[in-house]
């Protein structure tokens, strides 16, 4: 996909990238020096560097053209459900089995295979990840959001960035958690499981979770979870360090073992549980928006699926 601009400088003693970022608000500044740097804009038809300080009255030509997505990545016909689409962004209700995107281990089968399948057109800021904004784990459910071009794209990620997009997950804890609460502190890598995240004292980044029991089921808990930031297996991390690990989470210690910390009366129970939701019992609720290009406010609910419903309904008649 190629995007073309042309400007008429009226400002002297900017740089080059600073002019282009005030411009074009829906790139990032990072992105527009890696154009620059890549020869896609040129002043009075000369390439120049991204830090040239422009002296006023020189045109300026943006010819950005993404890199071609990467060959490996094959489009495959895979059943999505598709909540909305229009011809700039795409949400998705991704099943809880699914990666999102091809890595080490997971070639094919991925949300981004079926997204090639179906879409003729993804954003392309990475080759190797076209089309997507944010993740979700593997055994999460729920909603997620897919640019099809760099315009969206852009936005969207500002939209993370700024904290301006509200997301709500649903979760089965161990125990009985706080009727609500706020955790904060900062995760980094775990110092001798690197797979994994925790909360540390020193560097790392600065976190924060919302949370308000929605109901206790023993010897579960049902949880609203509200991240107002957005660092890999925050959730999962938060809730472990409460001392109530999400159910299913074997990584962050929510897994079977958990059952001998709780009386033998629950042990029928949770071995069901086990079975009937083999994984981590955690879903995206929710997601609230604004369309990157209309500017609507767009908000969409996934209800819980089947394996979560059921583990509610073996709960309730405990």
């Amino acid at each position: 996909m190629i995007n073309l601009y042309s400007f008429s400088v009226n400002q002297p003693f900017l740089r080059l990238d600073h002019y282009l970022a005030k411009k074009l608000p829906n790139y990032s500044r990072s992105k527009i020096q890696s154009y620059i740097k890549m020869g896609q804009v040129t002043i009075n038809g000369l390439i120049v560097k991204p830090s040239f300080i422009l002296q006023g009255n020189e045109i300026i030509k943006c010819r950005f053209e993404s890199e071609p997505i990467d060959e490996y990545i094959i489009p495959e016909k895979i059943d999505l459900e598709i909540i909305f689409e229009d011809d700039h962004i795409a949400v998705i209700n991704k099943p809880s089995g699914m990666v999102v995107h091809p890595g080490n281990g997971n070639q094919s089968g991925t949300l981004l295979n079926g997204l090639l399948y179906y879409f003729n057109h993804l954003s392309n800021k990475s080759s190797q990840r076209p089309g997507i904004v944010h993740r979700l784990d593997k055994e999460t459910s729920g909603v997620i959001i897919v640019a099809k071009n760099d315009e969206s794209h852009d936005n969207l990620s500002a939209q993370f960035s700024n904290r301006q997009i509200k997301k709500e997950y649903r979760a089965l804890v161990w125990g009985e958690i706080d009727s609500e609460g706020k955790i904060e502190g900062k995760i980094g890598r775990h110092p001798k499981h690197r797979q994994t995240f925790s909360m540390v004292s020193n560097g790392g980044k600065d976190s924060c979770t919302n949370f308000s029991r929605i109901n206790y089921l023993p010897p579960l808990s049902l949880v609203s979870l509200s991240p107002k930031t957005g660092r890999t297996h925050q959730l999962r991390v938060h809730l472990k360090s409460l001392g109530h690990p999400i159910f299913g989470d074997v990584a962050y210690g929510g897994g079977e073992n958990n059952t001998k910390s709780f009386h033998v009366k629950y042990t029928n129970i949770l071995n069901t549980l086990m079975k009937a939701m083999p994984r981590v019992a955690l879903h995206a609720f929710t997601i609230e928006f604004k369309h990157p290009i209309t500017e609507d406010k767009m908000k969409y609910n996934v209800p819980l699926p089947s394996d979560f419903n059921e583990a509610l309904e073996i709960l309730k008649y405990e």
